[in-house]
């Protein structure tokens, strides 16, 4: 390989990765709830600061369960923000996700099962009166007996 592919490839790398970092920060401040504060079903737990803080894709784009779906990230924000995705979108380099929320904020989660069923959860545990971390847990053991059903 001579020296110009190599400045080339260097170079499309540094754009792709200065590309990737830019989409990813959104640019935005982080949005805070303060301490003692009362929760509503659209803020985040009281203190918790949401980690992703990028617009989320309306509702009305979608159809069906999808578009319910969008609907729940757009009534429980902090919830959905504080837990893990378990269709693994975060290890993925194709996607790199930081939580469940993050899934909303692009066309993701109206192609993906695990993504709806997590939300659909925690929206029914939510009306149920549970925690974020109530809701993480069960969602957390519901996937590991899963694993151990080999589903």
């Amino acid at each position: 390989m001579n020296k110009t592919s190599m400045i080339f490839i260097a170079a499309v790398v540094a754009f792709f990765a200065m590309a990737g970092y830019l989409a990813l920060s959104g640019g935005k401040k982080e949005q805070t709830v303060p301490e003692g504060a009362p929760v509503s079903a659209s803020a985040p737990e009281a203190g918790h600061t949401l980690i992703e803080t990028r617009p989320l894709q309306p509702p009305s784009k979608y159809t069906g369960r999808a578009a319910a779906a969008y609907q729940i990230a757009a009534e429980i924000p902090g919830v959905l923000d504080q837990l893990y995705c378990y269709c693994k979108c975060k290890e993925n380099p194709m996607f790199l996700h930081k939580t469940l929320l993050t899934c909303y904020t692009d066309d993701h989660a109206s192609n993906c099962g695990i993504c709806m069923y997590e939300a659909e959860m925690a929206s029914q545990m939510t009306k149920d009166g549970k925690s974020p971390a109530e809701i993480r847990a069960a969602v957390d053991k519901y996937y590991l007996e899963q694993s151990k059903n080999g589903n």
